[in-house]
């Protein structure tokens, strides 16, 4: 390599500027200033990113219309979209920044933020730059995105519980829909016939949608200082509701917790089967699909969770899109980020699933607004009472999945399953 100091060589000035010039051409090769960034490509050049998504079904397929216009709105840069299964996106996602072959971008759930903003391996997003959408997002939106008074993924949908019925059922046995805990138990075993196969309430053994009954009862996962309390009265109360459904009133169809439980549930009920589940705005299309609702959707009907004594509750989900910390190319990632915000994005993806936005101006939309099912929903999300949050709160929800699944076959009681949670909570949470 030349050295500047060799200029010292020549006595003649004219041959020493020649020298220079062509230090000064040769330096950016020799040293490798000419290549990528690690912000941005050079101008002119495409960016490529890589962006995870964790959707499924109609919520994927709309994705494809989403990245076009984007595409249009932006031909500098290219999105690769790579679908990954939800349950193994998270920790895949941490391995891959940690040996710098992840994506740049991933569509995360809000339980996953803390853990990534803790570690280190997404990009803050700043207030400041996106202005326009905070104050545009729906607020419990805002809460899920932030940890630690930062914000650190842009929200593109959220969600919440509500009470299916068959609204036949309902009128053929003069059931009314019930408002608390007591009415939800008289109508559940006056919706049931066992000689004919249907049963009143189908029970899905999740963590997540246990909490209308835990939290009716009272209960809370954690504490106001973030250790775990799941060891209360309520939590027995709501194992215990759950069983005199099942064993005393019988009003549970009898079948298998273990394999493909929410499809049985889903199938259960659009067919008939069943009179009432817990589910979400994802599970409409599905169940419209099946025998009980193919033919007149006004079959389907949806209300506001029971009441415990406590009073109502459901748990909330934002899915969001995260900015991989080792992402070369930042403000294009944010960019793209950005536009799954946008409003014509997120009410792409709410027709297509009737999820409900992320975005306040998209619930102005007429589509949204005369819309029988989404009201229900957004009135759900009103009602909801506070929940003390960890950030640890994703991770209870396998185990207690599991131990609910246990309590309902009758192979463990309510006090042994508590005892279980906790001892392999405390194992995984040293």
């Amino acid at each position: 390599m030349i050295s500047l100091f060799s200029i010292k060589k020549y006595s003649s000035n004219f041959t020493a500027l020649i020298l220079i010039a062509v230090i000064l051409y040769t330096l950016p090769t020799i040293v490798g200033c000419c290549s990528k960034s690690s912000s941005e490509a050079v101008e002119g050049e495409k960016i490529k990113l890589v962006f995870w998504n964790t959707m499924e079904g109609l919520e994927a397929a709309a994705m494809s219309g989403i990245l076009r216009e984007f595409s249009n709105a932006n031909p500098q840069i290219e999105v690769e979209e790579i679908l990954i299964e939800f349950y193994k996106a998270r920790e895949k996602f941490k391995e891959s920044v940690k040996s710098d072959s992840g994506p740049d971008l991933l569509r995360a759930d809000r339980f996953w933020i803390p853990d990534f903003a803790s570690a280190d391996i997404v990009s803050e997003i700043k207030r400041s730059v996106v202005k326009e959408e905070y104050e545009d997002m729906v607020p419990l939106a805002r809460d899920f995105v932030s940890w630690q008074d930062k914000m650190w993924a842009m929200p593109i949908s959220v969600d919440c519980l509500a009470l299916f019925y068959n609204k036949k059922h309902f009128a053929s046995n003069n059931v009314k829909v019930p408002i608390n805990f007591d009415e939800f138990l008289v109508a559940a075993q006056k919706l049931t016939d066992r000689n004919s196969g249907r049963y009143g309430f189908f029970i899905y053994p999740n963590g997540w949608y246990f909490e209308p009954f835990f939290f009716g009862f009272g209960g809370q996962y954690f504490a106001p200082d973030g250790s775990l309390a799941i060891r209360s009265d309520a939590a027995t109360k709501a194992f215990e509701y759950l069983l005199h459904l099942k064993d005393r009133l019988k009003a549970v169809p009898p079948v298998n917790l273990r394999a493909k439980i929410y499809n049985t549930m889903i199938n259960g009920f659009g067919s008939g089967q069943v009179s009432m589940i817990f589910t979400g705005p994802w599970a409409i299309r599905s169940i419209i699909t099946g025998t009980d609702f193919k033919r007149d959707n006004s079959n389907l009907g949806i209300a506001q969770l029971p009441a415990g004594p406590h009073g109502t509750f459901s748990p909330t989900g934002c899915q969001t899109i995260v900015i991989s910390k080792k992402s070369k190319h930042q403000e294009a990632a944010l960019k793209f980020a950005r536009y799954m915000f946008s409003y014509e994005a997120q009410k792409k993806l709410v027709m297509a699933n009737y999820g409900m936005p992320a975005r306040k101006s998209v619930f102005a939309a007429p589509e949204l607004k005369q819309d029988p099912y989404i009201q229900v929903f957004i009135k759900q999300l009103q009602m909801s009472r506070k929940a003390n949050v960890s950030q640890f709160q994703g991770d209870i929800y396998a185990p207690l999945g599991d131990k609910l699944k246990d309590v309902l076959n009758g192979d463990l009681t309510p006090e042994y399953a508590i005892n279980d949670i906790i001892a392999e909570w405390k194992a995984n949470h040293k």
